[in-house]
């Protein structure tokens, strides 16, 4: 009686090392497969939005922007619309909590949908407060002629943040890739393109 439970432990032995060989190596494998998606989207996302802002530059001279305060007026007016997409998601998850009946954050009964509109939410929020103390600072120190950059970026920004939403709820985590590869290019080439200004303005 004692034998076949022997050869039933030997049998099953390596089977859990396989197994536990298995389950080591597909972290490694599943890594490389999102890296490789993520860096798909950067040949095409990083360049057009470079592009896009470089056709700011084609764009007629908007008058009367000598003085601080008219440009600091128009950068918040057009922030307005950089604002859109967080305004949408706010909108939409209270309507999804009345709905789902969701109504306690800290229950944990929401579905995966509205989970994912949360985490849109928040991480637009968080971007926008980058983007716009950026476009504001640019605002402070660009010449008439540069102020069409800014209506320029802030409806770029409202539509990479709605793409990023978009491929979010379309393939989750990794539908996240575009969106935030926009406005992460963005965000960063304005903030430098402000502390350029800045510091060029300073340096005189």
């Amino acid at each position: 009686m004692g034998r076949p439970a022997k050869g039933r432990a030997l049998h099953t032995r390596p089977l859990v090392l396989v197994r536990a060989a298995s389950t080591s190596e597909s972290p490694v494998r599943d890594k490389s497969a999102r890296q490789r998606t993520i860096a798909r989207s950067i040949w095409l996302t990083v360049p057009g939005t470079l592009a896009v802002l470089g056709l700011a530059a084609l764009l007629p001279a908007m008058s009367g922007m000598d003085e601080l305060n008219r440009r600091m007026a128009m950068t918040l007016g057009w922030l307005l619309v950089a604002l859109l997409p967080y305004v949408a998601s706010c909108l939409h998850i209270a309507a999804a909590r009345f709905f789902e009946g969701s109504h306690d954050p800290l229950a944990g009964a929401e579905s995966e949908r509205l989970r994912i509109h949360c985490r849109v939410m928040q991480n637009t929020l968080e971007q926008l407060v980058w983007f716009a103390f950026s476009a504001l600072a640019f605002a402070a120190f660009a010449s008439p002629g540069q102020m069409r950059l800014v209506p320029v970026a802030c409806g770029f920004f409202a539509f990479a943040r709605f793409v990023y939403w978009w491929g979010y709820l379309r393939s989750a985590t990794l539908g996240r890739a575009p969106g935030v590869q926009m406005t992460f290019t963005l965000n960063v080439t304005l903030f430098v393109y402000a502390i350029m200004l800045a510091a060029r303005q300073l340096a005189w």
